[in-house]
């Protein structure tokens, strides 16, 4: 029972881990849409800082599925993840303009 507690907050830290790094990715894409006439400056803060968190959420994402896979049991391996094919077309739309 214990050991299922301890489970199951660890799990619950590693989706918390990864709704953190989805709401950068929202705000990044709130940022971009907002002020779509960003510095270069503040334009490759939030790549790098896209690069840098992507690998991070991927990362997670593998973790967190193989975690459950353990765990949890193969019939619960699926987990949401956020799709960042806009902020990435964001992304490059505003890059492209330097």
């Amino acid at each position: 029972m214990a050991s299922d507690n301890k489970t199951q907050e660890y799990l619950d830290i590693l989706e918390q881990d990864k709704i953190l790094i989805e709401t950068h990715f929202a705000n990044m894409e709130r940022i971009l849409k907002d002020d779509p006439k960003l510095d270069q400056q503040k334009a490759f803060g939030l790549l790098n800082n896209f690069n840098t968190l992507s690998i991070q959420y991927d990362q997670l994402c593998n973790d967190l599925i193989n975690f459950i896979k353990i765990f949890k049991g193969k019939d619960e391996q699926e987990i949401r993840l956020y799709k960042t094919e806009e902020l990435i077309q964001l992304l490059e739309e505003t890059m492209k303009q330097f």
